[in-house]
């Protein structure tokens, strides 16, 4: 059984696509699990086992390894100088001034967007400037990314892509365009990764926010807001003139989330978000002590590269920058850490996440299976969050300072 079907390897599916994009017959579709994430279906009459689709697939890459991290990158902390486009963005604004410089360069641009219609996130191809607004901010769950990445792959002119995803995402791409001998086509810029929840999740929330907003529809929905500052995950939710913010003490979503009890299996223990060797450039928030009291945002800029290097050259001036080391940006990131899964746990939710219950219900069972541990932590963490600021800060400085 030479197709992406074959389980021999162990590793799970990442959801990237890729499998069906390059197949030559058509054998692999693309479907949403009952769980929530998407998943390749093979139509075995179809399929003649040529093998393509393994050569481009995670799963059976086993040479593919964690970076061991001895040629160190060109690393740096950037805040983007532009006040609005640095309030607009998810971290230090550095991803919108990178693919503006990239389209100057003569490169689509490939990023993600959401997609209000079908309540997904969606790989989407930019032309111009004006085509990247609904790139900017984290969308937090899988993309479709069957469409894009088909017709960049099928593109056979010397038209450009600087392609920004995952790093799984990421990947998979390297791996079709060196097959493609095209790799000198694309400039591959992927992210500090935590891993993706269920879609379900999502549209769970979705609905909830919904019932708790009263509005049937929302114009335009941010994610990763800084309403309530950086480090406080928030979702905006704009109808007309209306905008409402999410919780900063006890959201549903990130409680979800941040839980690792409604991933894709693949990311619990994930070898692309532990390695940066298929991208130019590896982006993310700078997390850590460092910047523990910014509430504007700072990215980490990972160049690895080259070519990835120039291109950051040619934007630099618009960043407060600083040279970084980058075991101190992995230090809070999950790069180079599994994620421990409680498998029960974890299927227990996706199956409340699946169910007719509501976000508020399925919140208050799944909170029945954390450990004591567990609960007296957040009770701790949201109750911090209803102190002043200036105290909230201080105690931070403090817990820092004692290295707890």
């Amino acid at each position: 059984m030479n197709n992406v079907t074959d389980c021999k390897t162990g590793r799970s599916c990442t959801g990237c696509s890729m499998c069906a994009v390059v197949c030559p017959k058509k054998a692999i579709s693309i479907n949403l699990s009952q769980d929530g994430f998407y998943l390749p279906i093979l139509d075995a009459d179809k399929c003649v086992n040529c093998g393509l689709c393994q050569k481009v697939c995670y799963k059976f890459d086993l040479s593919y390894q964690k970076s061991s991290n001895g040629n160190l990158p060109v690393c740096f902390s950037a805040v983007n100088k532009n006040n609005s486009e640095l309030l607009s963005s998810s971290s230090g604004g550095v991803s919108i001034e990178l693919m503006k410089q990239c389209l100057r360069m003569g490169y689509y641009v490939v990023g993600v967007a959401y997609d209000s219609t079908d309540n997904i996130a969606k790989t989407k191809i930019a032309m111009n400037e004006s085509e990247l607004e609904p790139f900017k901010g984290s969308k937090y769950f899988q993309s479709d990314t069957l469409d894009a990445f088909s017709n960049v792959i099928k593109d056979k002119t010397e038209q450009k892509y600087a392609i920004f995803g995952t790093p799984c995402q990421i990947y998979a791409f390297s791996k079709a365009a060196e097959l493609q001998k095209s790799r000198d086509k694309y400039i591959l810029v992927d992210i500090f990764c935590h891993g993706c929840p269920s879609l379900n999740l999502w549209k769970k929330y979705l609905e909830y926010s919904k019932e708790k907003y009263g509005e049937s529809e929302f114009d335009e929905i941010k994610f990763r807001s800084k309403t309530h500052g950086w480090h406080e995950f928030c979702f905006d939710f704009k109808k007309q003139s209306k905008q409402y913010s999410s919780s900063k003490y006890s959201d549903p979503f990130y409680e979800l989330f941040f839980s690792m009890d409604a991933m894709n299996e693949a990311c619990y223990d994930c070898v692309a978000r532990s390695s940066i060797e298929k991208a130019d450039i590896r982006l993310g928030d700078f997390w850590g002590k460092r910047f523990d009291l910014d509430i504007k945002g700072v990215s980490a800029v990972v160049t690895q590269t080259g070519l990835g290097q120039r291109l950051f050259e040619a934007v630099k001036d618009k960043f407060y920058c600083q040279p970084m080391n980058f075991d101190e940006i992995i230090a809070a990131q999950s790069y180079g850490k599994p994620h421990s899964v409680k498998t029960d746990d974890r299927l227990q939710t996706l199956s409340l996440l699946s169910s007719n219950l509501s976000m508020t219900n399925i919140i208050k069972k799944h909170r029945k299976l954390l450990p004591a541990k567990i609960k007296v932590k957040n009770l701790l963490k949201n109750g911090l969050k209803h102190l002043p600021t200036g105290i909230y800060n201080t105690l931070k400085s403090v817990i820092h300072k004692t290295g707890d």
